[in-house]
């Protein structure tokens, strides 16, 4: 019924339809399909078992408050045949504006491509094959269709920069432009593949960005290694040589003009350093290194001096050594005093028997055993005088040991305090005279004044 009532549009159209060759110029027949193929999915879809219509649902108690709420709706109010009209208007605008809109051959050309003409033989038919016939014979010649070959691009040649700021900052040159073939144009896959990469290396040019720019790391490491060759050329002998710093403001430069982002941020936080540094350096006051000077040339007169810590040092060290030999000595000798008391006591043990004593005192008069007694006595008397000897000679007494360990350690003490003072004086003894050295360096005075 849709194809007998076709408009007039439509008809103009009418030579693109071949015998034996399917065509889209039939636009309103192609939407009224694709139209019924999305309604019977649709209907397919919600006329499932999971349709919320054909769940259970309680009865419900509708209230109505207003007095139209009974009416019945627009589909039964106005007849389908509005409906189906206005249906038909719109899928018609439709096909009127897509047939209308579309970039499409002449008609010269359409019907050109569609009916190619023969191709005139030139050959005798001695020379025409038996296939060529017999494709003569069955179906008509096959027309012959040219490949469409993609143009080159014409895009702007690469300038190699060495960082986003010199980029942006940098005045703009005359602009140079290239041709360069695209991927889509390739062969194979893999033909395209590298081709979109050469475009991405060639005319985008991303890796430069990463290696260049302020978070590359190709940057960084230019940027360490600059900075570790002035380093190596400094020489850090001298505690008065600034170069360094000098070294590391250059280095911070180079970095603050690599970045467009972060440059002017970075180039301000350097700028209110150096101000910084130059406002402590030239803002001292001079009394205090008046009092400064005042302390050190109290210290050349003080009692301390360093030649006196180092002679107490030295006899410290003597008192010390001495002192761990006795006390060496002493252990030994207590040593094999308490060896000798075990052998004395093992010799007393292994004396003669009970038995053989009360025999032999019974035999002994009491004159022989007085006079035995006084010999044990005597022998005692001597053991003990040896003794007592040995003591006197060879051990300390542990309350002169003791108080000689605790003169000791006051002595160390005491030399560790004196040790520590005097590191301290010297080191700001040499701060010092390096600054007066400087101050006398900028004020440009002679030899003798400076004497």
């Amino acid at each position: 019924m849709a194809e007998d009532m076709e408009p007039e549009f439509y008809l103009r159209w009418k030579h693109c339809e071949t015998p034996g060759v399917k065509t889209l110029c039939n636009l309103r027949t192609l939407l009224n399909q694709l139209q019924k193929n999305h309604r019977d999915d649709v209907h397919m879809y919600t006329s499932g078992h999971l349709n919320p219509n054909k769940l259970y649902r309680p009865p419900e108690t509708i209230l109505y408050h207003w007095p139209n709420a009974n009416r019945p709706r627009e589909s039964k109010v106005f007849g389908p045949e509005r409906l189906s009209d206005k249906v038909k208007k719109m899928k018609d605008a439709l096909a009127h504006f897509t047939i209308n809109t579309a970039v499409g051959p002449s008609d010269a050309e359409l019907f050109r491509y569609l009916n190619p003409p023969s191709q005139a033989s030139h050959a005798s038919q001695e020379d025409v094959s038996p296939k060529a016939g017999l494709r003569e014979v069955g179906s008509p010649a096959r027309p012959k269709r040219e490949e469409l070959r993609l143009p080159d691009m014409k895009v702007l040649k690469y300038k190699e920069v060495r960082s986003s700021r010199e980029c942006v900052m940098s005045p703009p040159g005359r602009d140079e432009f290239q041709y360069v073939s695209s991927h889509l144009a390739a062969i194979t896959k893999a033909d395209s593949y590298r081709k979109f990469l050469s475009f991405q290396k060639q005319v985008l040019a991303k890796q430069d960005l990463l290696m260049r720019d302020f978070t590359g790391s190709q940057a960084a490491r230019c940027h360490e290694k600059k900075l570790e060759q002035e380093l190596q050329k400094i020489c850090v002998c001298d505690p008065e040589e600034f170069n360094r710093l000098q070294v590391f403001g250059e280095v911070f430069e180079d970095i603050c003009k690599s970045s467009l982002v972060f440059g002017d941020i970075l180039k301000e936080i350097k700028e209110e350093y150096e101000l910084y540094m130059l406002l402590l350096l030239k803002n001292h006051p001079t009394e205090q290194y008046k009092s400064l000077l005042t302390q050190v040339q109290s210290l050349q007169k003080g009692k301390v001096k360093t030649a006196d810590v180092e002679r107490a040092r030295e006899e410290l060290r003597v008192l010390v050594t001495a002192i761990r030999a006795a006390v060496d000595h002493n252990d030994r000798l207590r040593n094999e005093l308490e060896q000798e008391r075990v052998l004395l006591e093992a010799a007393r043990n292994r004396a003669e028997s009970p038995e053989k004593k009360v025999v032999k005192e019974e035999n002994l008069t009491l004159i022989e055993k007085v006079e035995k007694k006084r010999c044990e006595v005597l022998h005692k008397w001597d053991e003990i005088q040896a003794l007592e000897r040995l003591i006197k000679t060879s051990f300390v007494h542990t309350g002169i040991l003791q108080i000689t360990e605790s003169k000791i350690k006051s002595l160390e003490t005491e030399t560790i305090k004196l040790e520590t003072a005097n590191k301290i004086l010297m080191k700001k003894i040499q701060f010092i005279v390096n600054f007066v050295k400087q101050i006398m360096g900028r004020n440009k005075l002679r030899e003798e004044e400076q004497q």
